[in-house]
C-alpha cells in the first residue's frame, strides 16, 4: 500500500476512534440544549444523496448510455432508456425499503435487532472503505465479476433494439435489464436502505402513510445522480464510465458514514432522538 493511503487509513481510523468515544459519552439532553439535531428530511436527503451515488448502479447505468450513444444519435430514444431504467430502480428500491420498514414496524426495532442491523453497517462500511485501499481484493460488497458478463451480454443484446426496434421493445427491453441489475447490485446497497428504514420505524407519526412519504422522498432524491447522468448524456450526447478512482473514493466516504451510523446505532441510539 502507498504511503499515501496509509496515512489516510491512520486519520480515517483515529477519527473513528474519537468518534466513537464521544459518541458513547454524548448525551441527547445536552446536546439538544445547544440546538444540535438535525429534522428528519435533512437526515433522508443526506443518507438518500449519498446512497444515490451507488458505484454499482452508476456502473451499469453508464455502460448502458455509452453503448446507446455508440449506435444511435435519436436524444429521445436515450432519455427514454436511461429514465426507463432509473424509473424500475425506484420500483425496486421502494419495494425493497417498504419491505425492511414493515419488518421493523410490526417487530419493532429491539434490541437484538438494532444490534444487529449496527454491526451489518460497520460491516458494510469497513468494506466499503477497503477499497479504496485494496480494490476489489478479498471481500467486496460491489457486483460480482462473475455477473459482470452477464450485465454486459444483456447491454449488448440491446444494441439492434437500441437502433432498430420500436421504442415499446426498447422500454421492455430498458425494464428487464432494470430489473435484472436491481437484484444483482442489492448487495452492493443494502446497508443504507436497512439503516435508513431502521431509523424511520422508530419515528412516530399520526398516520401510517407518513413512513410511505418518507420513502418516497428517499427514493426522489436516490436518483437524482442518475437522472442528472441520463440529461448529460441525452443533451451532450458524450460522457465516460465510471472510473476506478472516483468508485474508490465514493466507497471511502460512504463507507465512512455508515461506519459512525453504525457506532451510533451501537453504543448510544439515544442519539437517533436528535433527528426529529
Amino acid at each position: 500500500m502507498e504511503k499515501r493511503k496509509i496515512i489516510i487509513a491512520i486519520l480515517i481510523a483515529a477519527a473513528l476512534l474519537i468518534f466513537f468515544f464521544l459518541a458513547k459519552q454524548a448525551s441527547p439532553d445536552i446536546l439538544k440544549e445547544f440546538g444540535l439535531g438535525m429534522s428528519l428530511p435533512w437526515f433522508t436527503f443526506l443518507i438518500a444523496i449519498i446512497d444515490g451515488f451507488n458505484p454499482c448502479t452508476l456502473w451499469v447505468l453508464t455502460f448502458l448510455l455509452v453503448l446507446l450513444i455508440s449506435v444511435s444519435e435519436d436524444r429521445k430514444r436515450i432519455l427514454i432508456t436511461g429514465f426507463t431504467f432509473v424509473a424500475v430502480i425506484f420500483a425496486v428500491y421502494f419495494l425493497f425499503m417498504a419491505a425492511w420498514l414493515n419488518i421493523f414496524y410490526y417487530i419493532g426495532f429491539i434490541e437484538p435487532l438494532r444490534i444487529a442491523i449496527a454491526l451489518v453497517a460497520i460491516i458494510a462500511g469497513a468494506i466499503n472503505c477497503k477499497e479504496f485501499f485494496a480494490f476489489r481484493k478479498g471481500m467486496t460488497l460491489m457486483i460480482q465479476e462473475k455477473h459482470k458478463p452477464l450485465i454486459i451480454k444483456k447491454i449488448e443484446k440491446m444494441k439492434e433494439i437500441i437502433k432498430y426496434g420500436s421504442l415499446p421493445a426498447l422500454i421492455t427491453s430498458s425494464v428487464v435489464l432494470a430489473v435484472f441489475a436491481s437484484l444483482v447490485e442489492l448487495p452492493c446497497t443494502a446497508g443504507w436502505p436497512i439503516i435508513y428504514t431502521g431509523v424511520l420505524s422508530v419515528k412516530v407519526f399520526e398516520g401510517g402513510i407518513s413512513y410511505y412519504f418518507y420513502l418516497l422522498l428517499y427514493n426522489l432524491i436516490y436518483i437524482i445522480p442518475l437522472s442528472s447522468i441520463i440529461l448529460v448524456f441525452g443533451w451532450f450526447f458524450k460522457g465516460r464510465k465510471i472510473t476506478k478512482e472516483q468508485t474508490q473514493i465514493i466507497k471511502l466516504i460512504g463507507g465512512v458514514i455508515m461506519i459512525a451510523l453504525g457506532i451510533v446505532l451501537l453504543v448510544n441510539p439515544e442519539l437517533l432522538m436528535l433527528i426529529k
